[in-house]
């Protein structure tokens, strides 16, 4: 059978924010105490609590003490002692206030907090970081992707960052859906999601597409298993947007740009004159970089369309149309100058 413990400090969101300390005097068989509460905007509150614990908490409060131009309502607590051996639960108040807690053990003497468990929870951190192919999302993929962080997540809030006119503009999740200044195709996004787990540390979700740079589902926390699992599930759920070609290209090459510089090598001792060759090198070289721009340029390494309709067959096709097309062309350019080189017909 869990016991309380007699002192926890924590957090409290919802209505009012801020820091809590709730010091039990009695445990068994009734549960009674005072509570703490630094408002972050009005100041401290003081409040006797009464209640039981008997799978559950369920206190009472009554205000005792609060600033003179400050009104505090009487105070309903309802919290889970989970096996970690937090204070989880919800608070509302007869004036209409509420939201949810989150509170520690501070009592040094008591070592069964949670369900058999000790309460000390070793204070190390594990990361998670896992690398994705090319991603293409459109509207109804970033609220799966939501939904899918936020689980498990009590009081954490999904966070958006992304690109208005050169700018990073972050806000809630639920600001961005609002927001009909988003751009309907943007080229960076970054999701985040956070809330204290244990001992002040954070636990993190980070899910990081770029046009530009990596992919990346990054996951911290103090919980190994809760990390990699948390990770490699959001991968999972992610991998059913990943276009195979662009990948594949970002990570070997396309194939095309190999051969024409493969051709190059076999080719080059047919060029007798030194600066021929310079030429031959420098135009095929500059071909490979024109190629890489053009990638680079029109087949970006994430893409997310927040437009309500579905793109065209033309708008999905084209990004490997202008590959395989670019490519050609570099390969028919440099057989063209080849051909001039060595003075053919």
């Amino acid at each position: 059978m869990a016991t309380l413990g007699r002192l926890w400090a924590g957090h409290v969101y919802g209505t009012n924010t801020g820091n809590l300390f709730l010091e039990f005097d009695t445990v068994e068989p009734a549960v009674a105490g005072t509570l703490r509460f630094m408002d972050s905007q009005f100041g401290l509150v003081l409040y006797r609590v009464e209640g039981k614990f008997d799978a559950r908490l369920a206190l009472s409060g009554t205000p005792l003490q609060a600033k003179p131009e400050v009104e505090a309502g009487d105070l309903v607590i309802e919290a889970d002692l989970t096996s970690e051996g937090q204070l989880r639960g919800t608070w509302r108040s007869s004036l209409g206030t509420g939201g949810t807690f989150l509170a520690y053990p501070h009592d040094a003497s008591r070592s069964n907090q949670g369900a058999g468990q000790a309460t000390a929870v070793p204070e190390q951190l594990y990361t998670a970081n896992i690398t994705l192919g090319a991603i293409r999302l459109r509207t109804e993929a970033v609220d799966e992707l939501v939904e899918f962080v936020r689980r498990e997540f009590v009081v954490g809030r999904p966070v958006l960052t992304y690109v208005v006119r050169g700018n990073e503009v972050t806000k809630y999740y639920e600001d961005f859906k609002a927001d009909a200044d988003v751009p309907s195709e943007l080229r960076y996004l970054k999701l985040t999601i956070q809330e204290l787990e244990a001992h002040g540390i954070n636990r993190v979700v980070v899910v990081e597409l770029s046009a530009h740079g990596e992919n990346v589902v990054r996951v911290q926390g103090i919980n190994e298993s809760w990390v990699v699992g948390k990770a490699e599930a959001t991968t999972r759920m992610l991998r059913a947007y990943e276009k195979t070609f662009v990948t594949t290209y970002k990570k070997f090459g396309l194939s095309l740009n190999h051969a024409i510089f493969l051709a190059m090598l076999v080719t080059m001792p047919s060029i007798l004159s030194l600066n021929d060759r310079v030429i031959f090198a420098a135009v095929l070289v500059a071909l490979l970089n024109g190629l890489y721009w053009l990638h680079q340029r029109f087949i970006p390494n994430a893409l997310i369309s927040v437009r309500t309709e579905q793109p065209s067959l033309v708008q999905r096709i084209s990004p490997t149309v202008v590959s395989w097309v670019g490519a050609a062309s570099a390969s028919l350019a440099a057989a063209l100058v080849y051909k001039w080189l060595v003075g053919g017909p």
